[in-house]
């Protein structure tokens, strides 16, 4: 059997992850200083915040964890998807998998995109389901750490290509 690597929320699944979305924001609302990513404010921070909750629920849901639902302020302290490593969502069409000096080296980091950053309305039915998440692929954070991936704006942040990643396994 071939395994699908792309989910679709449903409504309810969605709902959950507007509420964790708002709940990792919640912390910073009003207040630019506690935030280093502020610049859109409150509701573009909390908005990325859902779209990525979401891609943590669909690849959870990708593996068969049905009773998986994604936490919120535990500020690094735990894993996305527990036993599976970080999740990272690429609003960048042309992006890739970013990994930063405060990422653990050791942990494994899958690349997503699509899902709820693309606007999907078709209708009132009850069924409706988000525009699918993809998995792109995977890497090891001490595997994104080479100097070709390093940032050419800082040099605290690496980011491997679409095409580098590791694929996803059959």
């Amino acid at each position: 059997m071939t395994r699908t690597w792309e989910y679709s929320l449903s409504a309810k699944e969605e709902a959950i992850c507007v509420e964790v979305g708002y709940q990792r924001q919640k912390p910073y609302f009003g207040d630019p200083s506690k935030n280093i990513n502020y610049a859109e404010g409150d509701l573009w921070e909390m908005w990325q915040h859902v779209v990525c909750a979401g891609s943590e629920l669909a690849f959870a849901r990708m593996l068969g964890k049905t009773e998986f639902v994604p936490h919120f302020n535990k500020w690094k302290t735990e894993l996305d998807v527990p036993g599976v490593g970080e999740i990272r969502y690429s609003f960048n069409p042309t992006g890739g998998l970013r990994f930063t000096k405060r990422d653990n080296p050791d942990l494994r980091y899958v690349l997503m995109i699509d899902g709820m950053a693309i606007k999907n309305r078709t209708g009132r039915n009850e069924d409706r389901r988000s525009t699918p998440y993809k998995a792109i692929g995977w890497m090891y954070g001490h595997e994104c750490m080479q100097d070709i991936y390093l940032s050419k704006y800082n040099n605290t942040t690496w980011l491997v290509p679409y095409d580098k990643l590791k694929a996803m396994p059959n």
